[in-house]
């Protein structure tokens, strides 16, 4: 059984691919200009509040703030994809380490936020994820190509389309 990191738990909402490709250690090229504006993002945002815990080698938090497990994005445009991965955290928290917490999603570009409580509904597709993705990694070979509207700008357009 394969460990699902809350990277390939994003991923895997955005394109099944992606995350299996993550799943097997296959990274996207360190110098893709959307990965380096994440990478700004992330180190320029919220600078005063306490940042990236890792739980497990698994979650990277990126900060908290107050009570709350916050999820720092540069757009609001994977913004299911981000709602799921903090659900992620939350029900990870909640079922591995006993703390029930509330999160919140940052998008600071955009000056927006959402918080987020993890409801019976919210844990009960974070289980049918990871069930999923338990499935589609034990695969050997990754599930074909799809063209969706977010592969012109994906860090491994070359690994599927190339």
């Amino acid at each position: 059984m394969i460990t699902v990191n809350a990277t390939i738990f994003y991923a895997f909402h955005i394109c099944p691919r992606e995350a299996w490709y993550y799943a097997r250690r296959l990274d996207p090229p360190k110098e893709h200009p959307l990965l380096d504006l994440g990478r700004l993002v992330h180190q320029y945002s919220y600078q005063r509040h306490r940042k990236e815990i890792f739980v497990d080698q698994l979650l990277k938090i990126d900060l908290f703030r107050g009570e709350l497990v916050a999820e720092v994005k540069k757009s609001s445009r994977h913004k299911e994809a981000a709602k799921l991965q903090l659900a992620y955290y939350l029900y990870y928290l909640k079922h591995e380490k006993g703390l029930e917490m509330q999160g919140i999603l940052l998008f600071p570009k955009e000056r927006k936020t959402e918080k987020l409580e993890l409801t019976p509904e919210l844990e009960r597709r974070v289980k049918d994820t990871l069930h999923y993705i338990q499935k589609l990694l034990s695969q050997d070979q990754p599930p074909p190509p799809k063209r969706i509207r977010y592969c012109k700008t994906c860090s491994f357009l070359e690994m599927c389309w190339g």
